[in-house]
């Protein structure tokens, strides 16, 4: 029940509401007060629709009660700002801005927001407390092999199993027909349960005492005798946990779904999670559509400069290799000279970057008076929005390579591909010009995939703002 995100939603909306009313009567005075269209209460249904939109799609990856407070307070600021967005771009699309008091909005913000948080703490804490008590947990028994059973005991108390309690340990051979006596004192001593070594001194036990579900994590198994001791217990009425390494897999990120008629466990280096990519979705197109209305009124300005200086095309169009090796053409304001393809290959011999797989060179000869202005502003950079929009590239991402520095790459490379490239990355914001190693930038890029989520792109964005501003960094 209590995992139920549902309840969650419930308990933010209300709230929301709360926060909406209290705004309401600071502001006006009364919750009757303001110009609003149809009254108050039209808007306040709105508001909430918005919100449970937002709950619907963004959901954190770690449990409610396996937060910490700050990491509850990032998700309802995310939550808050995503709802912002939606109902400002409601605003503008609708044209009510001269109906809405921007003092409402920002005390609604922040009654929301301390409210949301206040609430979700005293429902951890009551929560916490209900699950303290023995008779609420679930009775846990982990089957394991002398080699591996401390560490899986480990990580199952540093998993923080909150409505779990370990009530028996069975220490089994990989043929599950018994085994030596573990050399461990603690288990022997029965610190984590209920000890056993063989399937029978188990199944005696199950026989009269409680036992909910099973963890089995026994390598090298044999694969008939796990068959049949899983039906056991699922005989007896206990739902049974089985880890992949039980499979001889190793333990990387996974996840279980429907694929076609079967259903698979994936592998990946990361696994993402389709709602958080939709909400990216959503990001890039909010920022692509602000990102193309700089770019048209910089034009006005730009494109005279570019073409005065060095005629030919204002817009700079190159094929490069997007996710997973899908080829786009991405758009740039020119910053060099129009024959600067024809004259790389004699300028390859004073590449700084380390491996040839890409290439940068300081005062490069190709670069325009205009070009370098540009770029050392990011201006030249504004055309990719258009890119962000027609789904090409992300607002933040990996820098996405040529395809003559692609057909080099080894095969750990690609990885960096996995997902879409963005205007701005974490190699962006780290002080690209001092980095002159290749696979320096592929750490980088790695380490950005490896820890994606929404939030890290936010504080990307807001590094790149800066790095911008005081033109750090930049090529």
């Amino acid at each position: 029940m209590w995992k139920n995100r549902t309840l969650y939603a419930l308990i933010d909306a209300a709230a929301i509401v709360i926060s909406y009313l209290l705004a309401m009567l600071v502001r006006f005075g009364t919750i009757q007060g303001g110009a609003w269209i149809g009254g108050p209460l039209i808007p306040l249904a709105f508001v909430v629709l918005m919100y449970f939109l937002v709950a619907f799609f963004y959901q954190p990856s770690t449990e409610f009660l396996k937060r910490s407070g700050l990491e509850e307070l990032k998700v309802v600021l995310i939550r808050l700002v995503y709802m912002l967005m939606l109902i400002s771009v409601a605003i503008y699309g609708f044209r009510l801005g001269e109906y809405i008091s921007r003092l409402f909005v920002a005390l609604f913000l922040l009654y929301s927001g301390l409210l949301m948080f206040l609430f979700r703490m005293i429902l951890k804490s009551v929560l916490l407390i209900h699950y303290q008590k023995p008779e609420n947990k679930k009775k846990l028994l982990v089957c394991a092999n002398e080699s591996n059973v401390l560490k899986v005991l480990r990580k199952l108390q540093n998993s923080f199993l909150y409505d779990y309690e370990i009530t028996a340990v069975a220490v089994l051979a990989p043929s599950l027909m018994g085994g030596e006596m573990p050399k461990t004192n603690a288990i022997r001593r029965g610190e984590y349960g209920t000890y056993m070594e063989t399937v029978e001194d188990l199944l005696e036990f199950l026989k009269s005492q409680v036992v909910d579900e099973a963890l089995i994590s026994i390598p090298e198994y044999d694969k008939n005798q796990l068959n049949g001791f899983i039906q056991k217990l699922e005989t007896m009425g206990i739902a049974v946990h089985v880890t992949v390494n039980t499979f001889g897999l190793q333990e990387k990120e996974k996840t279980i779904s429907q694929f076609g008629v079967y259903h698979v466990l994936t592998y990946a280096p990361r696994v993402f999670d389709d709602t958080q990519l939709f909400l990216k979705r959503c990001m890039d197109i909010c920022g692509g559509l602000v990102g193309v209305a700089l770019t048209l009124v910089l034009g006005i300005f730009v494109a005279p400069a570019i073409y005065l200086e060095s005629p030919g095309p204002i817009i700079f169009k190159q094929v490069r290799i997007g996710t997973n090796g899908r080829r786009f053409y991405i758009y740039k304001f020119r910053s060099m000279y129009a024959d600067a393809e024809e004259r790389l290959k004699e300028l390859e011999a004073k590449n700084e970057m380390q491996g040839g797989l890409m290439f940068k060179m300081k005062d490069d000869p190709r670069i325009t008076k205009v070009g370098k202005f540009i770029r050392k502003t990011s201006i030249d950079e504004f055309p990719q929005f258009f890119n962000v929009l027609k789904g090409d590239m992300s607002l933040v991402g990996t820098r996405p390579p040529t395809e003559k520095e692609f057909l080099k790459y080894e095969e750990w490379h690609k990885r960096r591909l996995s997902l879409k490239p963005g205007i701005t990355g974490l190699w962006q914001v780290s002080g690209r010009s001092s980095i002159t190693e290749f696979e320096d930038v592929v750490k980088l890029d790695l380490e950005y995939i490896d820890n994606w989520s929404i939030w890290f792109d936010i504080k990307i964005l807001f590094k790149t703002v800066l790095v911008v501003l005081f033109q750090r960094g930049a090529e």
